[in-house]
């Protein structure tokens, strides 16, 4: 378990995607330390709850476990981000500080939507994910308050960009990479804890 008194450099919680485990976000964990962050990497069992299930457990886990936090950040991943959306849709956390979304399903997923035909009465979340007008992603509250920054993949073949977009983003790119070489692209790392420092992904820090 990570000693979150290590040091005081700001602490940043990883939220993974569907299907995947923690292990997946390890090599963003270690850019993000190399560049002065503390790093808490969150698991849950994306497939087999409905994302209110996920995100009342992370909301559970952000006010218990990290208020004596003086800041931290959350960079999540696919439907990381759409469970970290609907935990801090319904509390407010004052240490909270900034968003990175990584390929987020905004507005759904048409790959989401297609694979609900066959399993969605088993994996929820697929019809959660889909871009389907009634879908609970396309009814989830947006936040204009949230200091976010979204970045897409421009070779996403689950996600496309115009999906990721949300009002209120400070910040928005398409960089070059899929869906999940985005977790292991150096660039990538590089913008996100820039964002995090600065509230910019171009921005010298």
């Amino acid at each position: 378990m990570l000693d979150l008194n290590e040091n005081r450099n700001e602490l940043v919680v990883l939220v993974h995607g569907f299907g995947a485990k923690r292990a997946v976000m390890w090599p963003l964990a270690n850019r993000l330390r190399t560049s002065g962050f503390r790093v808490l990497n969150w698991n849950y069992l994306s497939l087999f709850a409905t994302i209110e299930t996920h995100a009342n457990h992370f909301r559970d886990f952000l006010g218990t476990q990290l208020f004596k936090e003086p800041r931290f950040h959350i960079v999540a991943h696919s439907m990381g981000s759409i469970v970290t959306r609907a935990a801090l849709n319904r509390s407010s956390f004052p240490n909270f500080g900034r968003l990175v979304l990584l390929a987020p399903p905004n507005a759904g997923s048409p790959a989401a939507r297609f694979a609900s035909f066959f399993i969605g009465r088993v994996i929820t979340p697929t019809r959660e994910l889909s871009d389907h007008a009634s879908s609970y992603v396309n009814l989830l509250k947006e936040q204009a308050e949230l200091d976010v920054g979204i970045l897409a993949a421009k070779y996403d073949i689950l996600i496309p960009s115009k999906n990721t977009h949300l009002r209120g983003e400070r910040m928005h790119e398409t960089v070059c990479a899929t869906h999940n070489s985005l977790l292991f692209s150096r660039a990538v790392s590089t913008k996100i804890a820039t964002f995090l420092h600065s509230g910019d992904f171009k921005k010298s820090v």
